[in-house]
């Protein structure tokens, strides 16, 4: 009987175990859901005070928190990564925004009109340039482990859309209308970070799926959807399709004047001037919207204007269409302004020979004479010839006259003689 007794209290024992730890676990769980709602409720009131660092740094808590817990893609960590992926957004943003105010007003100026010339070096600073090289070396060494160090760093661009990516799995893979809505908010949050980092067509994705869900759960005069519209136009407008981006302005447009005629019905049907406070205050702004958007829509309409007259420019010029007439002929007709080398005929300097081509110029080169061919006879009577040519061709009148002279000088001897013989 003790022996029964005993192994009946130790069968006992091991039975209570098991409910035991699981009922530590489950209270284990709701402390950890109920610190990480504490966690997310601190951290949107971060949020909406304008401190960002403190509200990312309380949702990274949460979201470490409830993955040690349940899982890092579990459904209990879909709206702390959300919230997280938004805060690391706007932490981007502000950051973006104060690096591009701390530029503003830097002058641009030259280096090398603020340093001296570091070519020539005086001999006094030899020495010292000598004992500075082992400085140099070991801060080139610090500041290349401080490069590594940045680039290993995660920009938080980067955790944002991984964040946000996980928060969208979670979402999508829910039926309800809720989850099915916040998984939009994901991919809108998701398509403002591809836009933030310039990568417009991931950007574009994400606001079409966005929009998809919206108009598949949303009322036709939600004013998620006049946000969405808008985001998608905006995107449309960097990738110059103007077109589809008037559309999606039009869209918006149209669900804010819904809005407004909801709105004007729900004040009407209020009792007194105090009733629907927060419905006329929404009411005003988007009055105040309305301008902006249409001032939106005719800027994409003169966008397509420039742009649509930028490419006929450049496909006239591709296409030739206005050199082709740039020169005319004499007789009024259009001529190519370039002619080809073969399309010009060359004269021959021989009669009988045909006609040549440019780029055959061996006639025009003048040869050599050979060695053996400059004799000092053939240059002693081209000199004898070329002094007889100077005398004949200078002295053409001096030659007549002495020709005259010497038929005067044989005619007197003969007129002698006559004369004599006449006198015998």
């Amino acid at each position: 009987m003790p022996e029964e007794t005993s192994t009946a209290s130790s069968s006992g024992s091991a039975e209570e175990q098991p409910c035991s730890s699981s009922a530590a676990a489950a209270e284990r769980s709701v402390d950890v859901m109920e610190e990480a709602k504490k966690l997310i409720g601190t951290g949107n009131r971060h949020l909406v005070m304008g401190d960002v660092v403190s509200a990312v740094s309380v949702f990274q808590d949460a979201c470490s928190m409830l993955a040690a817990r349940y899982g890092d893609t579990a459904d209990e960590c879909g709206e702390a990564l959300f919230l997280c992926g938004k805060s690391l957004l706007e932490l981007a943003r502000m950051e973006n925004s104060v690096l591009g105010n701390a530029l503003e007003g830097v002058p641009e100026e030259s280096e090398e009109e603020e340093q001296p010339n570091s070519n020539i070096e005086s001999a006094n600073n030899l020495d010292d340039n000598d004992e500075d090289d082992d400085d140099d070396e070991e801060e080139d060494d610090d500041e290349d482990k401080n490069g590594e160090k940045e680039e290993d760093e995660v920009g938080n661009l980067q955790l944002a859309w991984e964040m946000l990516e996980v928060a969208k799995f979670i979402y999508k893979r829910k039926e309800s209308k809720e989850d099915q809505l916040m998984a939009a908010q994901a991919h809108l949050k998701l398509g403002e970070v591809g836009a933030e980092s310039g990568n417009y067509p991931q950007a574009l994705e994400d606001f079409q799926e966005c929009l998809a869900l919206q108009l598949k759960h949303l009322p036709p005069h939600s004013r998620l959807l006049a946000e969405t519209h808008y985001h998608v136009a905006t995107t449309l407008c960097y990738m110059d399709q103007y077109n589809q981006a008037i559309q999606h302005y039009n869209s918006s447009i149209k669900v804010i004047e819904a809005r407004l005629a909801m709105l004007q019905e729900v004040i009407d049907a209020a009792e007194g001037a105090d009733g629907a406070a927060e419905e006329r205050n929404e009411m005003e702004e988007l009055k105040q919207l309305l301008p902006d958007i249409r001032e939106k829509v005719e800027d994409a309409k003169e966008s397509q204007r420039t742009a649509s007259a930028a490419s006929q420019a450049i496909q006239q010029t591709l296409s030739g269409a206005s050199t082709s007439s740039a020169f005319p002929c004499e007789n009024g007709s259009s001529s190519s302004a370039f002619a080809t080398a073969s399309q010009i005929p060359v004269k021959s300097s021989n009669s009988d020979s045909s006609s040549k081509a440019v780029s055959d110029i061996s006639h025009l080169v003048r040869k050599k004479r050979k060695p053996e061919e400059e004799s000092p006879v053939k240059d002693t009577d081209a000199k004898q010839a070329k002094q007889e040519a100077t005398v004949n061709g200078s002295g053409d009148s001096s030659a007549s006259n002495g020709n005259g002279v010497q038929e005067e000088k044989s005619q007197e001897p003969a007129k002698q003689s006559a004369s004599v013989q006449s006198s015998a």
